[in-house]
């Protein structure tokens, strides 16, 4: 039986190429993030550091294979020619079986190509975290998050060590909340110096100095808080050092957000794990 030529449809710039293609890029963000800058510790604990190496290395070597298996299967493929009239694409009949075998005939490759051009293209969505890890540095879990409603951490109770008998005392916001809770006579008419960032406070005579405290990652974050009175509140987000003694006040387990009326506030750099709750070095 004769008919017109077969027609095949017209091979995609990228086609099974994409989604090694994404692994690759995947895989290249994570390593951007991790091996050439400290940018995963606004994600991620630093523990996580060599796992997040071995999935970028693991990501871009399977992309990378997959690259190769498509490129080789393209070299393998009969090569597709133009129709007499120009409109369409025809290949050899004889060639029908080895493109079964490759398992994009045109019979098969007709039936579901739109199935995998729609899964593609979702698929491809995904490049836009890896594009911004590659290309962008997104900041570190700041203000919004810690002004929301139901943030803020519990502390557990602890044997606190006896503080040494210094001027002033660099201490971590965690432990100033716990010891205010649960130890509060160590903190009596002491200097205490704490690190954090600013956010607004309920009245224009207050704010809040806050550090986050994350579990694994950014996404279970919580907000460690201390209420400061006696300075000029700075802008959201910025990074200070606030020298101060704690106020007497009851802070009970539930809602551990102690006061301190502040003496002294310096602006300073935000630290390289902005999630790491430790005392201020330094004079």
């Amino acid at each position: 039986m004769t008919g017109r030529p077969a027609r095949a449809p017209r091979p995609r710039p990228l086609g099974e190429l994409g989604l090694p293609l994404l692994l690759v890029l995947t895989g290249a963000g994570l390593l951007r993030a991790t091996v050439r800058s400290d940018m995963y510790l606004r994600y991620v604990k630093e523990g996580l550091w060599p796992y997040l190496v071995a999935s970028g290395v693991l990501l871009v070597l399977l992309g990378l294979a997959g690259v190769g298996a498509e490129v080789a299967r393209r070299l393998r493929r009969p090569v597709l020619r133009r129709d007499a009239s120009g409109n369409g694409y025809w290949h050899d009949p004889a060639d029908d079986h080895a493109a079964a075998h490759d398992g994009h005939g045109h019979g098969h490759g007709h039936g579901h190509g739109h199935g995998h051009d729609g899964a593609s293209r979702v698929a491809w969505l995904l490049a836009v975290p890896a594009l911004t890890l590659l290309f962008v540095a997104p900041p570190a879990l700041g203000s919004f998050t810690a002004s929301r409603d139901g943030g803020v951490a519990r502390v557990e109770r602890t044997a606190y060590e006896e503080l040494a008998d210094a001027p002033t005392t660099p201490m971590a916001l965690e432990e100033f909340i716990g010891r205010s809770v649960y130890d509060s006579t160590s903190l009596r008419g002491r200097k205490i110096r704490l690190l954090g960032f600013a956010t607004a406070g309920k009245s224009p005579d207050t704010w809040y100095l806050n550090r986050l405290k994350v579990g694994c990652c950014a996404g279970d974050a919580r907000t460690l808080r201390v209420e400061v009175r006696g300075v000029r509140a700075p802008g959201d987000d910025t990074w200070v050092e606030v020298t101060g003694v704690w106020r007497p006040e009851d802070v009970t387990v539930e809602d551990p957000v102690p006061a301190m009326d502040a003496g002294a506030l310096k602006p300073v750099a935000q630290p390289r794990n902005p999630y790491q709750d430790a005392p201020p070095t330094g004079s």
